[in-house]
């Protein structure tokens, strides 16, 4: 298992920077794609709740849509549509129990994915760059990998045992000092912002990618599976794999924005 993810990370990492190099509509549609497996796995475990998939498809799409055309105003305007789209298209169904669950789980689940993945476009925009996006990913992959190899290894104490049993203290420890070194490293390339800044981005990035990661698993556990899904081998689904990075990017974006005054 530790083989197979190794060699997922060193195929995956190079491409997911290649895909933020490139940016425009390359990233759009690599995060739309992303977005609707994420949303797909999300709505099989709370299938029991009856979601309206194409709902929360369609407004998931929208939201990154906007994101694309118009940043953040457009990433509201299309969390706006989302929710228009849940209830219309619930309310299609007919009035019945359970109705107002339904709604909760189909936008819910669509808000969590597109608008955490709309922030990696926001962060890709003019305003930011590059540079910062590509070191938030570096950064979280970082966190994620140190956790898991020094948790496998020289892990004893679960840092969550009901919620996640299997993430350890030591491990997670491991992922904090590595995230904030890999900003301290890496944010050389951000001239922009002071050494100070690149501090306190890289402390709130240690934070943020391990408690996506522990959302996600709080989700896991409520639905009562182990992983999310198996579309990537030795690391489970979509889910699992980019749950931290759905944290870091919205931490990122908005940290950022305050301290150098970004809009």
């Amino acid at each position: 298992m530790l083989i197979t993810r190794a060699l997922i990370g060193i195929l995956g990492v190079p491409l997911a920077i290649l895909v933020i190099y490139y940016g425009g509509v390359f990233l759009l549609v690599s995060l739309i794609l992303l977005t609707l497996l994420g949303l797909h796995e999300f709505y099989h475990m709370t299938a029991a709740y009856r979601p309206n998939r194409l709902a929360g498809y369609l407004g998931a799409v929208l939201v990154l849509v906007g994101a694309y055309t118009g940043l953040l105003e457009g990433t509201l305007r299309g969390a706006i549509y989302l929710f228009g789209l849940t209830f219309l298209l619930s309310a299609i169904r007919g009035l019945r129990p359970g109705m107002i669950v339904e709604m909760a789980v189909t936008y819910f689940g669509a808000f969590y994915l597109s608008v955490g993945f709309a922030h990696i476009l926001l962060l890709r925009s003019p305003a930011f760059g590059i540079s910062l996006t590509i070191v938030v990913l570096l950064a979280t992959w970082t966190s994620d990998t140190l956790a898991y190899v020094v948790g496998h290894y020289y892990g004893h104490r679960p840092i969550s045992p009901v919620v996640s049993p299997h993430k350890t203290i030591e491990g997670t420890l491991a992922g904090f000092l590595g995230a904030i070194l890999v900003v301290l490293v890496a944010g050389k390339s951000l001239d922009w912002m002071s050494s100070g800044q690149f501090f306190i981005l890289g402390v709130a990035l240690a934070v943020a990618a391990p408690v996506g990661d522990l959302f996600e698993s709080y989700l896991k556990r409520a639905s009562q599976v182990k992983d999310a899904g198996t579309i990537i081998p030795g690391h489970g689904g979509i889910l699992d794999r980019f749950d931290s990075l759905l944290f870091a990017g919205v931490t990122a974006f908005y940290l950022v924005s305050a301290l150098v005054g970004v809009k």
